[in-house]
């Protein structure tokens, strides 16, 4: 088992913002022509965002499959808890590999 201490950077958005569930996910993203398969996973509730933007760490385990040749760490911050993505959301969107520090840029979107 392995640990990537994931530093989430929220960016300044000038109001508050209050985010149901971060998901923070590492996932094999090996194969093209498949899905990518979520290999450690941690989720924060009731995440309140500053105006001023906020950095947030987490750690999350992961056991990478044999064979994996492409993990990625994601993170996604929904607003109403809900899987898709929605405005109010804030999204990371670099393919970003998991080390044992790792800084994740997230979006508003």
């Amino acid at each position: 088992m392995d640990t990537v201490h994931a530093v989430l950077a929220f960016p300044a958005t000038g109001q508050e913002h209050r985010l149901a569930v971060v998901r923070v996910r590492v996932e094999d993203v090996s194969r093209a022509d498949a899905a990518s398969d979520v290999v450690g996973a941690v989720e924060l509730t009731d995440v309140v965002i500053p105006a001023e933007g906020a950095v947030v760490p987490v750690d999350v385990e992961y056991d990478a499959p044999p064979g994996a040749t492409a993990l990625t760490v994601r993170a996604h911050g929904s607003a109403n808890g809900d899987e898709g993505f929605a405005a109010g959301d804030f999204l990371s969107t670099q393919s970003l590999a998991p080390q044992p520090e790792v800084r994740v840029p997230l979006q508003a979107i």
